[in-house]
């Protein structure tokens, strides 16, 4: 049986954890729990039709995820997203995220392990909303285990392949976009890139070869463009449950890859484990997407796809190095230490 919170203890203990709650600040214009409460019983009232009994759990990272419990006994899942002018790269504008809803309603409709949604992009508050199914099943996996690292890798070549027939208009989902500048804006307002630029250098120039190496050549496939074992689920050896769709993204099937790979590993919501791959973890995870695929990438495919991996990788480090500026040696289980012992490696493993 789930536990049901107090809607106003769980949002408060999760507030107090941020120095400063950048996220509810930006989706509610307040950090008062109880206000925010307040504003999503509303909310359920008015476009649910039901009072908000409880919550399951709640979360903040890019946006603010409300598990909720009605008054009626359903179980829904209510993500807040700041006003897409907070940060444009992450693409939370109305049209997007019409888009991400269609495309998991059609994988929904086809049995695929995604939330079904239940309310397209809404207004509350300061940002948009949307309403989805609470997916409840399965089991967290490892992905440093070599049989749930080729469920990972599989999983998302299975994906690929099957979006492929998706008729709608996609070319909008760009989720994380680039800029002419070396990074886009940061993914959050913890991460100050200008102000900790000094003793970055290094990460820099990596991020800047990496880019100068990308020719990503193939046609745009439509993928997730956060395929990571925390969000996934397992059981009996297959994925049973997929979230974190706001992901979606529209480019091609090299750049999603070297996205996925450079962090395929990792759990954030989870402490004291390892997260960060090595580099033999991030070639025997494209070696079992290559498997999934039915054919190996070709040598300028591959190019592309461990620059790609780079550049995610130096971003990380960017954002690691803003938290601890004056930090110079890193340990093992960090961006900044993979980019510094691998980056070299994985630079010229197109080269093979």
């Amino acid at each position: 049986m789930k536990t049901v919170h107090d809607p106003v203890e769980i949002l408060q203990r999760e507030i107090q954890t941020w120095g400063t709650p950048f996220v509810e600040l930006d989706c509610f214009g307040t950090d008062r729990a109880e206000q925010i409460v307040q504003m999503m019983d509303e909310f359920c009232r008015t476009y649910l039709h039901s009072k908000l009994r409880g919550y399951l759990f709640y979360g903040s990272s890019v946006g603010s995820a409300h598990g909720v419990q009605l008054e009626d006994g359903r179980e829904l899942v209510i993500k807040v997203r700041p006003p897409p002018e907070t940060n444009p790269y992450l693409s939370h504008d109305r049209t997007t995220l019409g888009s991400v809803c269609r495309v998991m309603n059609w994988l929904a409709d086809r049995s695929y392990p995604c939330p079904k949604p239940i309310l397209g992009p809404t207004l509350l508050a300061k940002g948009l909303a949307t309403v989805e199914e609470f997916l409840d099943r399965g089991r967290r996996g490892n992905g440093f285990e070599p049989e749930c690292r080729k469920l990972i890798a599989t999983g998302f070549a299975e994906l690929i392949e099957l979006l492929r027939s998706f008729p709608g208009e996609v070319s909008c989902l760009k989720h994380f976009q680039r800029s002419e500048c070396l990074y886009a804006q940061p993914h959050s307002k913890l991460f100050d890139f200008e102000k900790t630029a000094k003793g970055a250098e290094w990460i820099d120039a990596f991020a800047d070869r990496a880019r100068r190496l990308e020719s990503h050549e193939g046609k745009p496939v439509l993928g997730h463009a956060d395929w990571r074992v925390e969000h996934l689920r397992f059981r009996d050896g297959r994925v049973v449950a997929t979230y974190d769709w706001d992901s979606l993204a529209f480019c091609p099937e090299t750049e999603l890859v070297g996205i996925s790979a450079h962090g395929f590993t990792a759990d954030w919501t989870l402490e004291t484990i390892r997260r960060v791959p090595t580099a033999d973890d991030i070639r025997a995870y494209v070696a079992d997407y290559e498997e999934a695929r039915g054919r190996p990438f070709s040598k300028r495919e591959r190019r592309s796809l461990f620059a790609t991996c780079v550049y995610c990788i130096a971003y990380g480090a960017r954002c690691t190095h803003s938290l601890e500026p004056q930090k110079v040696e890193w340990e093992e289980n960090t961006w900044p230490h993979l980019l510094k012992t691998q980056g070299e490696v994985l630079l010229h493993e197109g080269d093979r």
